[in-house]
């Protein structure tokens, strides 16, 4: 028998029976009857072959996460392999149908759900024939701009540093609400890059003042995660009160109740299918070997609180909190090793979709589309003790994520070793596109990955970002990630400027951001296109080789800094910031302007060698170094008598085609002749025009 030849197959099937053979014929009708079926097998290692549980198309409605443990493994000749039939889709959902609709008033239909009274099923979505409604909202979201539009502004603080109650403006509700404690305050603080949510715990309407259930959760003071004062002008949004349920696909829930309302959208239909979410894991590998996924749709998992699992290390301002609830994920791997998601679909989850927790080693994240997840789309957490190993995150299609929880990534890593994550698109996020996490002890590969339109509703961040804050020691080791042809293109989010929510061209946004401490790290030809801050930022960090990239019309090409060693926790790290290399890079303003190079708490020790580079704008001889700290910029012939940049040429690159982001360099290119290596920032030029199916093959090759 070849090693490919299933020596059993299972069949499952929503129109099943778990009484029956699971054949093709009489299949199964749940996964967890094949699984046992999978089990009676015996012992893995005497099978000669894989075995196979084929999922035929339709929607399983999971009364329980399928637990799949050490008993249920395969080998690697013989791997159990959970697995569509050709050409249909099996749909795997954590939601619970709700029926005995009646009429409330005018359009809108309510329903009892008398296991919900008193708070104890709470949940933020509802679906309709698959698609995720809006939770009744004040302002309402606009349609043909739904980052900058649908917004109220708050007033103020309801006392100066307040992070749990503010004051809104006069005008700005139309409606008085009977249950303010049913309602939820989605909102941006400080200085409005930090986006967070709270039930109200009181409301004023007379003195126009909300006071919420808790703060917000993210930080201002490095070493302590702490929450961000309201300021004036932060912009906020209400939801899930009954009084602004006034439009088709609008729904709210009254917990202590127990009662769901909900106006069907114009195009649903009597028989329409309406869903809440009801698990928040489906399927869950618990020290399994050798088990694949494939082809099958995850959906409708409920969603918790922006923060990450228990016990694991690296996740910073996301560590979890008592009292909060932690979102989930639609697939979970827990000390799993050789196992395979692959070319699933992950559409509206309510929380993460696929999390590697603790040992995971070797496993394969690879041609999934995760689709409007709410919060992360990959996670790769563990411990120092026990953390993801040399695991492959490759191909995969991550897009509009973050739907409920902001400070998320479309690949989110904490503390982590020797993984690969490569050859992904990830487009319209809220927050970072790939976030290393706090990992000092870590070295990750990323590389090849086509980044567009990230960090579009929170600051500080980065499409690519690592930091590495703790231990908080001037001699602790440090191991670096590679970070290499990546394409990333327009890191801009949203800011209140005169009065008003709009596209920010100003907010601190950056390209590549190896951020307090990233030590050792090699970013090399990486393609980075309109950043509003930097292209490449180091925070305070050492030894970096920061090569053979090309940044065209950021803020700043690179920016060293340090606004963190000044602070008492941080005091022994001062100084810290030495040894970096900076070779062989193109500066490019064509359409903006900006600088080749921003200092920041400069001395002589920042930069070990920085030369053969390139710098082409309007003033890129005349204004190639800003100075932070004297406020100033500097021509390139002054900063040549630091010893820098002797080389260094101020010319035009000869790209191809500027104009339509084609950065590949004409031959004779004067970068060339200064020794710039094109090979990872072509490939990066080829992969933004790839589509996700062709990025898939060139990860196969």
């Amino acid at each position: 028998m070849s090693c490919c030849e299933a020596v059993a197959t299972f069949h499952v099937s929503p129109a099943g029976d778990d009484a029956a053979p699971g054949t093709r014929e009489a299949p199964f009708a749940s996964v967890q009857r094949a699984r046992d079926a999978v089990r009676a097998l015996g012992e893995p290692s005497q099978r000669s072959g894989p075995v196979r549980v084929w999922l035929r198309g339709g929607k399983y409605y999971l009364p329980e996460p399928l637990v799949l443990t050490a008993a249920d493994s395969g080998t690697g000749t013989a791997p159990v392999i959970y697995t569509a039939c050709p050409g249909e889709e099996p749909v795997l959902s954590g939601g619970c149908p709700i029926t005995g609709w009646q009429p409330h008033q005018g359009a809108i239909l309510a329903a009892e759900l008398p296991d919900a009274r008193g708070g104890k099923w709470p949940f933020r979505q509802l679906f309709c024939n698959g698609r995720r409604q809006v939770r009744a909202r004040w302002p309402k979201a606009d349609p043909r701009d739904p980052l900058a539009g649908g917004w109220a502004l708050m007033e103020g603080p309801a006392a100066p540093g307040a992070t749990d109650a503010f004051v809104y403006r006069p005008g700005t509700f139309r409606h008085t609400w009977a249950r303010p404690t049913e309602v939820e305050v989605v909102y941006w603080a400080g200085s409005g890059g930090w986006g967070s949510r709270a039930p109200i715990r009181t409301h004023d309407p007379g003195r126009r003042l909300i006071r919420l259930a808790h703060s917000g959760w993210q930080f201002d003071v490095p070493g302590w995660y702490l929450s961000v004062p309201f300021a004036a002008d932060n912009r906020f949004y209400v939801e899930n009160a009954l009084e602004e349920l006034t439009e088709p696909g609008e729904w709210c829930f009254d917990s202590e109740e127990g009662r769901l309302f909900f106006w069907p959208p114009a195009t649903a239909e009597a028989s329409a299918e309406v869903v809440v979410p009801r698990l928040s894991s489906l399927i869950e590998l618990r020290g399994t070997r050798w088990i694949t996924l494939a082809g099958i749709t995850f959906t409708e998992t409920a969603d918790g609180d922006n923060l990450h699992r228990e016990g694991v290390e690296g996740a910073g301002a996301m560590q979890p909190r008592p009292g909060w609830r932690y979102c989930g994920e639609a697939v979970l791997l827990r000390d799993a090793e050789h196992c395979a998601v692959q070319q699933c679909r992950f559409e509206s989850v309510g929380g993460n979709a696929v999390y590697l927790d603790g040992a995971c080693r070797r496993n394969r994240i690879a041609g999934n589309q995760v689709a409007r997840s709410g919060a992360n789309g990959i996670c790769l957490l563990g411990s120092r003790l026990r953390h993801p190993f040399a695991n492959r995150v490759t191909a995969n299609h991550i897009h509009d994520g973050g739907q409920l929880n902001k400070y998320t990534a479309g690949i989110f890593c904490g503390v982590s070793d020797a993984n690969w994550i490569a050859n992904n698109r990830l487009e319209r996020l809220p927050h970072h596109a790939i976030n290393l996490g706090n990992n000092p002890w870590g070295r990750n590969r990323v590389e090849f990955n086509v980044i567009r339109w990230v960090d579009q509703e929170t600051a500080d961040s980065a499409a690519i970002n690592c930091w590495m804050e703790e231990p908080p020691e001037r001699n602790s080791a440090r191991c670096g990630h590679l970070i290499r042809g990546n394409w990333i293109a327009d890191v801009y989010g949203c800011e209140v400027i005169d009065g008003r929510v709009q596209r920010s061209q100003r907010l601190p946004t950056s390209g590549i951001y190896l951020d307090n401490y990233s030590s050792n790290c090699t970013v090399s030809g990486n393609v980075i296109v309109r950043c509003t801050h930097a292209g490449i930022l180091v925070h305070g960090g050492r030894n970096n080789i920061i090569e053979d990239n090309i940044v065209v019309d950021c803020a700043a090409s690179l920016r060293f800094q340090d606004y963190v060693s000044g602070m008492e926790y941080w005091q022994p790290m001062r100084g810290f910031m030495t040894g970096n290399v900076v070779q062989r890079n193109i500066s490019y303003h064509g359409r903006r302007p900006g600088v080749a190079l921003s200092l920041h708490a400069f001395d002589e020790r920042v930069l070990a060698w920085c030369d053969h580079n390139l710098f082409c704008g309007p003033d890129a001889d005349a204004a190639a170094v800003e100075l932070v700290d004297s406020g100033r910029t500097i021509s390139l012939a002054k900063w040549r008598r630091h010893g820098h940049d002797a080389a260094s040429v101020v010319a035009d690159p000869g790209f191809v085609d500027p104009d339509r982001d084609d950065f590949r360099l004409r031959p004779g290119s004067p970068a060339l002749l200064l020794g710039f290596r094109p090979a990872e920032a072509a490939l990066a030029q080829q992969r933004c025009r790839q589509t996700p199916a062709e990025l898939l093959r060139a990860e196969a090759v």
